[in-house]
């Protein structure tokens, strides 16, 4: 019975000593699994196959258990070969009681395999929570499969491990690392003020001023990508939209995928600021008649500015155009639509002068060309001066003429 009792206590001694390794080994754990992981993005089957092995084993940090399970077969030897089943089982009971609680992944759900996929217009960055994770984080993208004609896409599996002093009775399961995901689709945007055109209902035409105060307003066409390499640089000045909920919970501190800010939310804030900065700017050091006349120097002057400031935070510039005429105050456009008819006529109003007598004297003559009325008297002076205009011999003084006597010859 002495025996019974000693081994029991040295049972129990044995899983208390397996539970302080483990909490020593915590943090080994966690480094491990974590940094294995990021083996998955490598294009390698056996990679992936060490990978999962590694979070699997690292993850829930087998070697003490394996110790363990042979120092109780040891302890209780003798007892197994006397055939005491009932005790063994007793045993293993107690065993399974004090080591294999149930554990809760995230602080909230058991462990179980989470899986993200990544798609191909996607880069993703795995990064391991602790240790030195600027040199073990890694990063799965499209660019190697694209030289070879190939699709990137891969399924990626976020290891857990244990968080220690993290329950009461037991510990949880928590995210050894974290995988960010940076969504690279291109970007299109019609900049304009008509609710008819461009890609919002609401008035987004650029108002700006030329060196003399006066109002200018124009619309812009842009469109952007970001490139694979361009990805970290993206992520960095942009960052990730944080987890919705309360950040000091559990479940929002153990998020396990984060999404960076999106390339069409930066462009409809930052960058477009930006580009209306950009295009003001040249505005306000032109006159009006300078800004409206030097459009095109304008626009290349803009996209020169744009495309620099755009590399500088991650974004390429695909292409950036004036959308939409210029408009200006209804006062100043009609004063420009007046010059521009008096700058355009002045030069031909002598022939147009010379064409519209032609025409007045060409309809004059079809006119005393037709039957007119018998009873109409014309006075010979006046009658002579209409003869001698449209080319007709004059009626000899003080003979008095009526409309059928007249007959018109052809004009000149």
């Amino acid at each position: 019975m002495k025996s019974v009792v000693s081994r029991g206590i040295i049972t129990v001694v044995s899983i208390l000593l397996y539970g302080w390794i483990n909490f020593l080994l915590s943090p080994v754990s966690t480094i491990l699994s974590g940094q294995v992981a990021g083996r998955q993005f490598e294009n390698s089957d056996v990679a992936y196959v060490t990978s999962l092995v590694g979070m699997r084993f690292f993850g829930n940090l087998g070697i003490p258990f394996l110790v363990l399970l042979v120092a109780l077969a040891a302890i209780w030897w003798k007892y197994l070969k006397m055939g005491w089943m009932h005790l063994l089982a007793g045993l293993a009971a107690c065993v399974v009681i004090l080591i294999s609680v149930p554990v809760q992944g995230y602080y909230d759900k058991y462990d179980y395999t989470e899986a993200y996929f990544i798609l191909p217009n996607e880069s993703a960055f795995y990064i391991p929570d602790v240790g030195a994770n600027k040199t073990s984080q890694a990063k799965f993208g499209s660019e190697e499969y694209l030289r070879d004609n190939k699709i990137a896409a891969k399924r990626f599996i976020i290891p857990h491990t244990k968080l220690e002093n993290s329950g009461l009775l037991s510990n949880y399961y928590v995210p050894a690392g974290r995988l960010i995901i940076v969504d690279r689709t291109p970007y299109n945007r019609e900049w304009v003020g008509s609710q008819e055109r461009g890609t919002s209902t609401k008035n987004e035409a650029f108002p700006c001023q030329s060196k003399e105060g006066l109002n200018i307003t124009v619309g812009v066409a842009i469109a952007a990508s970001v490139f694979e390499d361009d990805a970290p640089k993206f992520l960095h000045r942009f960052g990730v939209n944080p987890p919705e909920g309360d950040r000091t919970k559990p479940e929002v501190i153990f998020t396990s995928v984060f999404h960076s800010k999106s390339l069409r939310e930066v462009m409809d804030t930052v960058v477009r600021n930006k580009v209306q900065a950009l295009a003001c700017s040249e505005f306000t050091t032109r006159t009006f008649d300078e800004s409206n006349a030097q459009s095109a120097i304008l626009m290349t002057k803009i996209q020169t500015n744009v495309d620099t400031y755009m590399k500088s935070v991650g974004i390429t510039l695909d292409y950036i155009g004036w959308a939409d005429t210029f408009v200006f105050d209804p006062t100043v456009q009609k004063a420009i639509n007046d010059r521009y008819a008096a700058d355009k006529i002045a030069p031909v109003l002598s022939v147009l002068q010379v064409q519209a007598d032609i025409k007045v004297k060409e309809g004059l003559g079809e006119g005393l060309s037709k039957q007119l009325p018998s009873t109409l008297l014309v006075p010979p002076d006046v009658m002579s001066g209409i003869m001698g205009m449209v080319g007709v011999k004059p009626m000899k003084a003080h003979e008095p003429v009526s409309a059928s006597q007249v007959e018109a010859t052809p004009t000149k």
